[in-house]
């Protein structure tokens, strides 16, 4: 599979804006945890942060032990998924491309 300079270009800056995103988090804990809301605006979509939260791949982070404390979610951890879900359509879309030159 070849990669084109473009696409190397913007691969290199999707994975510095998580990077950034980490050394935020370790500078500003709060500004990393973000409500549902905004959760969802990072995301796209209500159902698509609802869907990755089943599936477990973005965790909820609760401050306190009430069962009405805030629950929380990383924008890093949201980003680093948007992220991989890019790549793993282009890497199967790449796949399908192979096997049709077959």
């Amino acid at each position: 599979m070849e990669i084109d300079l473009f696409a190397l270009k913007q691969a290199i800056i999707e994975a510095s804006d998580v990077s950034v995103l980490g050394v935020l988090k370790y500078l500003y804990p709060s500004f990393d945890e973000v409500k549902f809301e905004e959760a969802a605006k990072l995301g796209g979509s209500k159902r698509w942060l609802r869907f990755h939260i089943k599936e477990g791949n973005i965790t909820q982070i609760r401050h306190g032990e009430a069962k009405n404390s805030p629950i929380y979610y990383s924008r890093r951890e949201i980003a680093a998924l948007k992220q991989a879900e890019e790549e793993f359509s282009r890497y199967n879309q790449a796949q399908k491309d192979e096997l049709k030159k077959s």
